[in-house]
């Protein structure tokens, strides 16, 4: 069940239904669970008409200096969606349909923020335990 998810600007054509998919932030959470398929949680939003979220490891190596860079999350949501067969059997059963399902990003980006749980854990005791030790090994490294 091969399939290429493609990174490019969607040319709408008449005749053809689109489903989109709109990402529209990702937030950096300490204890949440990864969805286990993605692709079922999708098809659920639709079916029910509710906005939905699904979680997954982030990968640290699209890092630059400014910063997370905003190509390299849109990589890193492509990849989490093209490694999950479900997600992938659900766009070939809409296309059978007769409907495109499309993926959203916002123009300037997806914004990239921290979860409550992570400004709870930062602002706890142990949290600034945690941010004391790592400007002290920076202060050592330097």
């Amino acid at each position: 069940m091969e399939y290429q998810l493609k990174f490019e600007p969607t040319q709408r054509r008449k005749g053809v239904k689109y489903k989109p998919i709109l990402i529209t932030d990702i937030l950096l959470h300490i204890h949440k669970r990864p969805t286990i398929s993605c692709g079922k949680k999708i098809k659920k939003s639709f079916e029910t008409g509710t906005p939905g979220r699904i979680y997954g490891p982030i990968a640290f190596n699209n890092q630059s200096s400014e910063g997370v860079e905003t190509e390299g999350n849109i990589k890193f949501i492509l990849d989490m969606l093209l490694k999950d067969q479900d997600f992938i059997k659900y766009v070939m059963e809409e296309r059978e349909k007769g409907c495109e399902v499309t993926i959203q990003i916002p123009r300037y980006g997806v914004p990239v923020s921290l979860g409550n749980d992570t400004n709870d854990f930062i602002n706890s005791k142990h949290g600034q335990r945690v941010l004391r030790r790592l400007a002290k090994n920076k202060e050592n490294s330097v």
